[in-house]
């Protein structure tokens, strides 16, 4: 399903795929668990997606049911994989957090990095809390949003085994509302308005959690590690066609 110029929608699990025409090529945000990326890829074929043309992966962060099926993508259509550096680093205080391996991603970004892929620009913006490695891509006024949150205000869950934090959690939705975002693309759910009373919304959740878990959310959550001060920001520029081709 088309759900904006150029951006086609496909669902299955629950877990929703997005399909980007970068102009003579596509780029996929996220490909979900690998139980339903069949069902995806067909939907977004019969959009007229033309899946030899997918060039590009990025993901949002690395939980099974948004990028357990990169290495079959991979293997099978060999895009380029996009992800936050921390989607590959093991964290000490995140035993259930399962990094993605290095050999799965081509480039790793940071907040504040720019991503050009034929007439697309995308940028990075590091936002954690449902997980340390959580990235929004902003292409234009709309964000590609993971689970950070949905439409109706509903976030992601949180685990501190997956590094979840509470503090990062508000500061990202905060920061949501200081972007220049009129719509979102959730990994679950509809896509549609970003408005101040779902970011409110999940605001309210991520207290509500904080309550229910009690101490644990709340002492043992840690902050993700940030971008050095010394390290400056960068421009990735993605080729428009496969290895080899």
């Amino acid at each position: 399903m088309e759900v904006g110029p150029g951006i086609y929608r496909a669902e299955s699990n629950s877990e929703v795929v997005y399909a980007l025409d970068c102009g003579g090529a596509h780029a996929l945000v996220d490909v979900g668990g690998e139980a339903g990326v069949d069902e995806k890829l067909g939907q977004l074929e019969a959009d007229g997606v033309d899946l030899d043309t997918v060039v590009a992966l990025f993901i949002t962060h690395c939980h099974q049911d948004h990028a357990g099926a990169v290495a079959r993508l991979r293997e099978e259509k060999s895009p380029r994989v996009v992800a936050h550096r921390l989607a590959c680093e093991q964290l000490r205080y995140c035993p259930a957090y399962t990094p993605l391996e290095d050999s799965m991603v081509d480039y790793t970004v940071d907040q504040g990095d720019t991503v050009e892929i034929g007439e697309l620009s995308f940028q990075v913006h590091h936002m954690p809390g449902h997980t340390p490695d959580t990235v929004a891509w902003q292409l234009g006024d709309g964000l590609f949003a993971g689970d950070i949150l949905r439409c109706d205000g509903t976030i992601g869950w949180m685990d501190v085994h997956w590094g979840s934090c509470i503090g990062d959690y508000r500061s990202s939705l905060q920061r949501l509302l200081r972007l220049p975002v009129k719509r979102i693309y959730p990994g679950h759910g509809e896509c549609g308005e970003l408005t101040r009373d779902s970011v409110e919304e999940g605001l309210h959740r991520v207290d509500t959690l904080a309550q229910a878990d009690g101490s644990l959310l709340t002492a043992m959550g840690r902050p993700a590690p940030r971008r050095p001060a010394d390290v400056p920001t960068k421009i990735v520029r993605l080729p428009t066609v496969l290895p080899g081709a």
